[in-house]
């Protein structure tokens, strides 16, 4: 325990951790996550991707790599993971070969294959010794549903390719709702700084966004006819940024879509989505600012 702060007046208290807390934030290495389909195997209530509202699309390896290759140039050697993440990334058909990109252009970075993992069975010798060869993990997340996600781990160990859980979704406190006000009122601040997806930078195409909820709302969009719209200042064209610090500006402040966001994010139950509206959206009536 900090004895000093654990000393300090009530409010004094608060803005220390707030601090403190900003200070962490500020140094958090940078993560690049790129987004290859929104297509998903899973059918989840409030996917933060809006995958069971997304159609069968998958972002052209060419375009993949052209982002990987500029933002390599431009911030490579301060990067410390890269992700290549869905939806459902297995599903994505030229997989292995984002894959050697992605080492290609990152070279000593860690690298992870987001996986829900009920493709894990049903994957090619080919795409084993890819992960293997290119030296990536694969991020497996838990979800209730019924496959055994231990025989997949004990797969990915017969095929020497490394694992980690990156989440375990069959706990009971484990799933949120993400929920958008469209009238746009929330404090932009206080949603970016208490942010429970800041830092996962998403490459979309050839656009940066700070999160996924931001980067593929077009999606939510296109399927319900809502109206979330990007600002100056909400994302960058990869092709035009010019240094990393333009990158951590983006990461580390409040962008415009941040009034959309309602923080902190409700817990709820795992559960299938019945693709409505509600799972994302909270009706203008129950919106507090």
């Amino acid at each position: 325990m900090n004895i000093r702060k654990f000393l300090m007046p009530p409010p004094i208290r608060k803005i220390a951790t707030a601090l403190a807390r900003w200070r962490q934030l500020r140094a958090m290495p940078l993560r690049l996550e790129f987004i290859l389909t929104d297509y998903c195997n899973l059918n989840c209530k409030g996917c933060t991707h809006y995958s069971p509202l997304a159609a069968k699309e998958f972002t052209p390896l060419e375009t993949v790599e052209a982002s990987m290759q500029k933002l390599s140039e431009v911030c490579g050697g301060k990067v410390e993971k890269c992700y290549l993440i869905g939806g459902e990334t297995l599903l994505y058909p030229r997989l292995n070969e984002a894959m050697q990109a992605l080492r290609r252009h990152f070279p000593t970075q860690t690298l992870y294959v987001f996986t829900n993992g009920i493709a894990l069975p049903k994957m090619d010798d080919s795409f084993w010794q890819t992960a293997r060869q290119q030296n990536f993990i694969l991020a497996i997340t838990r979800y209730p549903i019924h496959f055994d996600y231990d025989a997949a781990i004990a797969l990915c160990h017969k095929y020497g390719v490394k694992t980690e859980i990156f989440g375990d979704r069959t706990l009971a406190d484990s799933f949120f709702r993400f929920a958008l006000d469209p009238t746009k009122k929330q404090n932009a601040r206080i949603s970016h700084f208490k942010c429970y997806n800041r830092g996962c930078l998403s490459v979309i195409g050839n656009r940066l966004y700070p999160c996924s909820i931001s980067g593929c709302v077009s999606h939510l969009n296109k399927a319900k006819g809502t109206a979330f719209e990007h600002c100056d200042g909400d994302r960058l064209d990869i092709d035009k940024i010019t240094g990393i610090s333009q990158i951590r500006r983006l990461r580390d402040r409040p962008v415009p879509f941040c009034a959309y966001c309602i923080n902190p994010p409700a817990t709820v139950k795992y559960g299938p989505s019945a693709r409505e509206t509600s799972e994302w959206v909270e009706t203008e009536t129950n919106v507090q600012a």
